[in-house]
C-alpha cells in the first residue's frame, strides 16, 4: 500500500551536513556499496550484489555505525531491501510519473565521496541519461557517468531531488546501468514498504543534489 497523495506542498527540509570525518578503509574480504532510506522505519534500498551472501552487514552514516539485515532480494533486478534500527536522515521520495529522457542531467555518487563534493559547495549533476539497448537492459536507465567503486546501490536523482533509479553496474568506463524507479517501486510495494511518491520538487531549484543524496543515503559494508 502506497502513501496517498497529499494536497499540501512538500516540505523541503534542509539536509543535515555530512560529516567530513574519513570513513575507515574497506578491509580484505569486505565489499562496500551505497544504499538509501526509503521510509521512516529504517528500511533501505541497495544493489543486491552488494549484500548477497554477507555474514554481517554494517551501515555507516554521519560517524555512526549500525547493523542491518536483508529483508528481501529482487528476482528480476539487482535490488535488495535492508532493515536497520532506525532511519538516519531523510527518506527518499520517488516520482509518481517517470519523465527522464536521453540527455537529462542526473546525480549519483558513492557515499564515501560525498564529503569531498559537499566541501566544494555541493554538486548539481554529474551524469546524463543515455540510451538503453537490448532486452537485457529493459527496466533500466543508462547513465553517462564516471561513478567510482562503491557506488552500487546509490540513488540516481533528478533535478527535483526525486529518485529515478538505483545504480547497478558499469557496462563500460563511462556507462552505468541503474534499475529504473518503476522496478524499484514495484519491488518495494511487493515487500509492503510504504514509500513516498510525489512529482513536486524536494529541493530548491538551485539546490545541490549532492546535499540531498547525503541526507538520504549511507555507506554499506558487507562482511564475509
Amino acid at each position: 500500500m502506497l502513501i496517498p497523495t497529499r494536497s499540501e506542498a512538500p516540505q523541503i527540509v534542509p539536509p543535515k551536513p555530512l560529516s567530513r570525518t574519513e570513513l575507515p578503509p574497506v578491509e580484505r574480504g569486505e565489499r562496500a556499496g551505497t544504499g538509501f532510506f526509503v521510509d521512516d522505519s529504517g528500511h533501505m534500498l541497495t544493489a543486491r550484489h552488494v549484500v548477497q551472501d554477507c555474514s554481517r552487514i554494517v551501515i555507516q552514516k554521519e560517524g555512526r555505525t549500525t547493523s542491518a539485515r536483508v529483508i528481501a532480494l529482487s528476482t528480476p533486478y539487482d535490488l535488495a531491501l535492508l532493515r536497520t534500527a532506525k532511519t538516519r536522515g531523510l527518506a527518499a521520495v520517488f516520482p509518481r510519473n517517470v519523465t527522464s529522457s536521453p540527455n537529462d542531467m542526473m546525480f549519483a555518487a558513492d557515499y564515501a565521496n560525498l564529503p569531498m563534493m559537499l566541501a566544494r559547495g555541493g554538486v548539481l549533476a554529474n551524469a546524463s541519461v543515455g540510451m538503453t539497448s537490448g532486452s537485457g537492459e529493459a527496466g533500466h536507465i543508462a547513465l553517462n557517468s564516471t561513478v567510482t567503486f562503491g557506488s552500487s546501490g546509490a540513488p540516481v536523482m533528478d533535478s527535483r531531488g526525486l529518485i529515478e533509479g538505483v545504480v547497478s553496474r558499469k557496462t563500460s568506463v563511462n556507462r552505468v546501468l541503474a534499475v529504473g524507479s518503476a522496478g524499484a517501486k514495484s519491488f518495494l510495494a511487493a515487500s509492503n514498504i510504504r514509500f513516498q511518491e510525489d512529482d513536486r520538487p524536494q529541493i530548491a531549484g538551485s539546490g545541490s543534489r549532492a546535499h540531498r543524496a547525503a541526507s538520504i543515503s549511507a555507506r554499506i559494508i558487507c562482511l564475509n
